[in-house]
C-alpha cells in the first residue's frame, strides 16, 4: 500500500497542503498568538486608563467643591473682618458707649478696661474686654444695653450682676448692673497668620 500519490499532479497538490498547513502554522504562531496577547495587553491598559480617568475625574470634582468651600469661606471671612473694630475704631466704640449711657440718663459708676490678650501669632483676631458698672432706670438699662449690641461693629454685653441700687425723688427704681462689653480687634499686622506662596 502506497502512503504517497504515484501521478504527479497528486504529489504537487499533497505539497501544496503541506504548504499550507505550515504557512498557516507559522501564522498562528508568530502573526495570530502574538497579536492576541498584544490585544489582551492594549484592552488591560485601556481598563487601566479608564479607571485612572475616573478617579480624576472624581479628584477634578472634589477640587472644584474645595475651591468652592474655600471662596465661600473667605467671603464669611470678609463679612466678619467688616464687622471686627480697627484698634483705631476702639476709642469711639467707648465713646460710642459713653454717649449712649448719658441720652438714656444713665450713670457710669465705673469702667475699666481689661488688659488686651497678647497676641497669638496663629491668631486674626483679639479679643479685648471692658468691665462696666452702670445706674439707671431699669427699662432705660434694658434700651442702653440693645442699643450697644446693635452697634454696626461687633460688640456683645454680658450682664454679670443687676442689683436694686435705691430710688428716685419720684420713686422710680434705680438698679446697677455689672457687665463686661466684649469685642474684637484685628491682631496687629506682624502677628497674623502667612498665607502660605502661590496663596492669594
Amino acid at each position: 500500500m502506497a502512503i504517497m500519490p504515484q501521478d504527479q499532479r497528486s504529489q504537487i497538490m499533497l505539497f501544496v497542503i503541506i504548504l499550507a498547513l505550515a504557512a498557516g502554522a507559522l501564522y498562528y504562531n508568530y502573526v495570530h498568538r502574538p497579536g492576541s496577547q498584544e490585544i489582551v495587553e492594549l484592552s488591560d491598559r485601556v481598563e487601566d486608563l479608564e479607571t485612572q480617568n475616573q478617579i480624576a475625574e472624581a479628584r477634578i470634582g472634589n477640587l472644584q467643591e474645595l475651591r468652592d468651600r474655600i471662596s465661600q469661606a473667605e467671603l464669611q471671612f470678609e463679612r466678619v473682618e467688616r464687622l471686627v473694630p480697627s484698634n483705631d475704631e476702639v476709642p469711639a466704640i467707648y465713646e460710642a458707649i459713653a454717649t449712649q449711657s448719658q441720652t438714656l440718663d444713665l450713670r457710669l459708676i465705673n469702667v475699666e478696661p481689661s488688659l488686651p490678650e497678647p497676641a497669638d501669632s496663629g491668631a486674626y483676631f483679639l479679643r479685648q474686654e471692658w468691665q462696666m458698672v452702670v445706674e439707671g432706670d431699669y427699662h432705660s438699662l434694658g434700651e442702653f444695653l440693645t442699643r450697644v449690641a446693635s452697634f454696626d461693629r461687633i460688640v456683645r454685653p454680658v450682664v454679670t450682676q443687676v442689683a436694686p441700687s435705691g430710688e428716685t425723688p419720684s420713686g422710680r427704681q434705680l438698679v446697677q448692673a455689672s457687665f463686661a462689653l466684649e469685642t474684637y480687634v484685628l491682631a496687629p499686622e506682624g502677628t497674623q497668620p502667612v498665607a502660605a506662596e502661590g496663596d492669594e
